[in-house]
């Protein structure tokens, strides 16, 4: 697997610092990252670090620290998704771990679908494969998780009207449809290039599934207050429809 540079600097620096810390299990990546669908302009760098116990806060803060110091150096650090799970508690997925964001330290769950995208394409940056504490999930627990989430996030979401003007939402709402259709029709965990090729299939426009694609691209795609509207209205109808057929 072959990084981008300025990826491969930050996850370096990340390690480097990680393992002069003690009490580390392994830091792995997956997600677009690698699978090969990596957009340099688009792409979050998604990263599960296991370590060996629970971390109290002191811990936490000077992860807060690390983090907020990475990220002031380095530009991809904004994108930068670092999940911290202790092996003990790693098989539960309800159980929420410290969470860098991007920007904050908040928390997060390691989710049935992260650890299925973790056994599909996922990459030890440091420590043994497959990851300690971390059992295998099966195709029915994967297509029961995709099924909650349709019904219940992504239900709440469409019906959002304010949500819809933005194109990060447009852009992660849209492609959530063919990616949750892919896993419950065929176990299948796709791309998101490959879940815009088959927006068409929910009945997204051919200009709306471009769109998708330029700015995934790193294209600009500029739109009126009106065309905004009136894409907003378009795409609550389409994902209101696809939660409807996929909660079916």
């Amino acid at each position: 697997m072959e990084l981008p540079a300025d990826v491969a600097r930050l996850l370096g620096l990340l390690r480097a610092e990680l393992t002069t810390r003690g009490g580390l299990a392994g830091i792995y990546l997956y997600g677009s990252l690698t699978t090969g669908d990596f957009s340099p302009a688009r792409s979050d760098i998604d990263v599960v670090v296991m370590v060996k116990r629970d971390l109290d806060q002191a811990s936490i803060a000077e992860l807060r620290q690390l983090h907020t110091s990475l990220a002031s150096s380095d530009d991809p650090a904004g994108r930068l998704h670092c999940l911290y799970v202790a092996a003990a508690t790693a098989a539960d997925p309800d159980r929420l771990c410290p969470y860098w964001y991007g920007d904050r330290m908040t928390r997060w769950q390691l989710k049935v679908i992260t650890r299925a995208e973790l056994a599909w394409a996922g990459v030890a940056l440091y420590g043994p494969w497959p990851p300690p504490a971390l059992p295998p999930v099966s195709a029915a627990e994967v297509r029961a998780a995709v099924r909650a989430e349709i019904g219940g996030y992504w239900r709440r979401m469409a019906g959002r009207r304010r949500y819809w003007l933005h194109d990060s939402w447009v852009d992660l709402g849209l492609t959530a449809l063919p990616r949750s259709a892919a896993v419950l029709t065929s176990g299948e965990l796709i791309t998101k290039t490959e879940a815009i090729n088959r927006l068409a299939g929910f009945g997204v426009p051919v200009d709306l599934a471009a769109e998708i694609r330029r700015r995934r691209a790193g294209q600009v795609v500029p739109l009126t207050a009106r065309q905004r509207i009136r894409r907003a209205r378009l795409v609550r109808r389409i994902m209101t429809g696809g939660v409807r057929r996929l909660s079916g």
